[in-house]
């Protein structure tokens, strides 16, 4: 495993799990870029509190199974690729309220990039934008600017 100073950090939007765990396509680019971070320990998983139990109530919402979402719980809880921030700085910049926590996280954590499928941050502007120290991208986008 990479040593945490090699792992790049993102936070993953919830859009980025659903489509992991929905998927049927282990190609697909939301699969590939969770498994940099579970199989490849590429990825240093930001997460903060709020932004984890949006997964675990929006997975069990969809019908995804009680044992995945624990494990889900108890892997984020135990890895090293995965760093706990507390939040400070909320945001208004996004169009829908729920992802300025998305955003908070990602400048908790000092993350590199922010991975999501969401036109509300993705369409953030570029103006907007600026004040943050990390990218919006899709996932297919981030894989492609690391190479994968």
């Amino acid at each position: 495993m990479p040593p945490r100073k090699q792992r790049i950090g993102v936070a993953l939007d919830t859009n980025v799990l659903l489509g992991y765990y929905l998927s049927r396509s282990e190609h697909s680019p939301n699969a590939a870029v969770f498994r940099l971070r579970r199989e490849r320990r590429k990825l240093q998983l930001l997460i903060s509190e709020e932004l984890l139990t949006e997964y675990l109530e929006v997975l069990a919402r969809v019908g995804v199974e009680d044992r995945r979402i624990r494990r889900l719980r108890e892997r984020i809880g135990a890895r090293e690729t995965v760093t706990q921030v507390r939040l400070r700085t909320r945001y208004s910049v996004s169009r829908d309220p729920d992802d300025n926590v998305l955003l908070a996280t990602a400048t908790a954590g000092r993350a590199k990039f922010l991975i999501s499928n969401d036109r509300d941050l993705l369409d953030i502007p570029l103006e907007q934008r600026r004040r943050f120290r990390f990218e919006i991208v899709r996932p297919s986008d981030f894989l492609e600017r690391i190479g994968e």
